[in-house]
């Protein structure tokens, strides 16, 4: 997708979400059983459910609500979040629980249950000029205080 100034928006991680052309929202990338229907985050070969081979890739949701939390108070080596901030797991609406960094909800407000959605962060720019982009979570845009 084309970012501001004519730019390309790249993902930091090739193959871990979308980044869609028609302005929808950007989704995880993930593996569903053609036979049970089992959905999983990432890339999977073998069903934990039925324990069929051959997963068909799967765009998950882009919403879900906050399974767990925790507050980051020190600031690791290298990292691009300014402690303290938010990180935990978030249960995406059609199932699978994955990782997820919290922007733009104060470390006081976040909340086990709260419905959030994932959203596209400028990191830099590569040696192309593109802006790369990693995914965090927000607090839902209709859920906003």
């Amino acid at each position: 997708m084309v970012a501001a100034g004519g730019t390309q928006r790249v993902p930091l991680r090739e193959g871990t979400f979308t980044i869609p052309e028609d302005g929808g929202p950007p989704r995880l990338c993930g593996t569903r059983c053609p036979s049970c229907g089992a959905t999983y985050a990432g890339q999977r070969v073998i069903c934990l459910g039925c324990a069929r081979r051959g997963l068909e890739p799967h765009a998950l949701s882009p919403s879900g609500t906050v399974w767990t939390f925790t507050i980051v108070r020190q600031q690791p080596p290298g990292s691009i979040m300014k402690a303290p901030y938010p990180i935990g797991q978030v249960a995406l609406d059609d199932g699978p629980i994955v990782a997820a960094a919290f922007i733009d909800i104060a470390p006081e407000d976040v909340r086990i249950g709260m419905p959030v959605e994932m959203t596209l962060v400028p990191i830099r720019k590569d040696d192309n000029g593109n802006e790369v982009v990693a995914h965090a979570f927000r607090r839902r845009k209709e859920a906003a205080r």
